[in-house]
């Protein structure tokens, strides 16, 4: 006994999947001081166990960079290896941000208001 399978279609390539919405997130540029690179609390984020922050990389993507962390000063938190001390990290609700994950710089208006 033979069998056959029998595909149904109509002939068009499905349609690409839409690539996700860049949502608007705050930024903040690190400027390293005297050889201390630090950074607010509301920063770091942990991603398998690993503490982190999101860098601003190219195309406009959120890019998780693990980081040693040290002393915390003043509501910050000093960071002793993982980040060079000039670059932009992506802050605010970051409950949603992945590594990859596409950000929109959020405008002076919008953080007013």
């Amino acid at each position: 006994m033979t069998t056959l399978l029998l595909l149904a279609g109509c002939g068009k390539k499905a349609a690409a999947p839409a690539p996700p919405a860049a949502q608007v997130r705050p930024t903040l540029t690190l400027d390293a001081k005297a050889g201390r690179v630090l950074v607010p609390q509301s920063a770091l984020v942990e991603r398998g166990g690993i503490p982190g922050v999101f860098v601003l990389g190219e195309e406009g993507r959120a890019r998780f960079r693990m980081v040693r962390t040290g002393k915390d000063v003043n509501g910050r938190v000093e960071i002793l290896s993982g980040l060079g001390g000039s670059e932009t990290l992506v802050t605010g609700d970051l409950r949603d941000v992945h590594d990859g994950s596409p950000v929109k710089i959020m405008s002076a208006a919008d953080k007013r208001g």
